[in-house]
């Protein structure tokens, strides 16, 4: 098997994507959280914990549903694709939530949809290259 190039890059923008999700969520939601909801540093702190409780429980299984699933478009595809869409759309809409239990509410679905492609996209990297 040869390196395919174009593949291997591909693949890598799906790792260049999550890094600057996540540089992104790491530097807005905690001002966020602070200036528009005045809230204190340890509840801002608690809330930005979520990433890692759903990191930790969540990507287990959205790893191993990306593993058994098989269709026309690829194992990962579909995963990656509706999770990064979804993932975009959800940080968009945290910029305009008016109220703090719809912030959140929002925040869990944007957690959910990264957790829905981030396992999927690391283990895109081993199936397509040498």
């Amino acid at each position: 098997m040869k390196l395919n190039y174009k593949r291997t890059i591909l693949v890598g923008f799906a790792f260049f994507l999550i890094s600057a999700f996540w540089q992104a969520y790491d530097t807005i939601v905690p001002l966020i959280l602070t200036n528009k909801f005045e809230m204190g540093q340890t509840y801002s702190g608690i809330i930005m914990s979520l990433d890692n409780i759903f990191a930790v429980v969540l990507l287990p299984i959205f790893g191993t549903l990306s593993d058994k699933t098989m269709t026309r478009f690829g194992k990962r595809t579909p995963y990656i694709t509706v999770g990064t869409v979804l993932a975009a759309f959800f940080l968009i809409l945290l910029g305009f939530t008016p109220k703090l239990i719809v912030f959140v509410l929002v925040l869990l679905g944007c957690l959910l949809s990264m957790a829905t492609f981030r396992s999927p996209a690391v283990a895109l990297m081993p199936d397509v290259t040498v």
